[in-house]
């Protein structure tokens, strides 16, 4: 299905039960709304709106640089789309920061929100410079910097147990246009810290779900900061950056017992 936002045309899919507790499910970089199926098919009696992001899956793009705000207000115009008031948020990687951007521009509009993979912070220094090598990269070489990029969101012991997921997953990015991956990559680079908004609010459950194993974090410092916020529900699963491939049961009974704590 398709949405119109403002210049362009957003794809959508929407699962489970329509009389559940909304919930949108919101993919990272490079990816596309098709990593959610296990989710999706193992907790149906939610109602999921699945969108592929501006630049990604079969969706257009908005311009240039695609902030976490611009993606936010297109999931909010999804949910307007939907006549849905408020719905709980799950992101994945760049998606938690949608998640958190969403939440911080629309809070009447947010019943919950999920960091899967993610996390509240800006990037520091060394990784804005990285960002903007990548969009170096990506730009003379979109097939290289995804061959190179992709795999090393996986725990490096399972780079080559899971060789055809990654594959696969590059294959799918590959279908991306250079604009879309430029635009996140700029996007992403330019988001602002959101850790207060996410720790210290009490107007809807957070929950934080991360890999121990994540190559892309400090999993121990997260863990550390975690323990510092009672309310926050927080799961370390033992796996990397991609848990939907590395790890889905735990992944989805993580969901499980976060969606539990929003109908106790």
């Amino acid at each position: 299905m398709y949405f119109s936002y403002k210049n362009t045309l957003v794809h959508y899919d929407i699962k489970g039960d329509f009389r559940g507790l909304p919930v949108l499910l919101v993919h990272g970089f490079t990816e596309n709304r098709r990593m959610w199926k296990p989710v999706y098919k193992a907790l149906s009696n939610n109602l999921y709106l699945i969108p592929d992001l501006l630049g990604h899956g079969k969706s257009g793009l908005t311009g240039e640089v695609l902030t976490m705000e611009e993606q936010a207000g297109m999931l909010r115009a999804l949910l307007d789309f939907q006549g849905i008031t408020k719905a709980v948020l799950v992101g994945h990687s760049m998606g938690g920061y949608i998640g958190l951007a969403f939440a911080e521009m629309f809070p009447e509009r947010t019943a919950g929100l999920v960091l899967l993979n993610s996390h509240p912070y800006a990037d520091d220094e060394a990784k804005a410079r990285a960002r903007q090598l990548a969009i170096r990269k990506a730009m003379t070489d979109k097939t290289g910097f995804l061959s190179e990029a992709i795999p090393g969101f996986f725990a490096p012991y399972n780079r080559e147990k899971y060789h055809q997921e990654i594959t696969e997953l590059i294959r799918q990015a590959a279908r991306m246009p250079v604009r879309g991956i430029t635009g996140a990559l700029a996007g992403m680079k330019l988001r602002k810290d959101r850790s207060r908004l996410f720790f210290d609010q009490t107007d809807y459950s957070t929950g934080w779900i991360i890999g121990r194993h994540d190559p892309l974090i400090d999993a121990a410092a997260f863990e550390k900061e975690a323990a510092r916020h009672q309310y926050l529900f927080f799961r370390v699963l033992p796996h990397g950056h991609m848990s939907y491939v590395e790890n889905p049961d735990e992944l989805i009974q993580a969901l499980h017992d976060f969606f539990q704590t929003l109908t106790a």
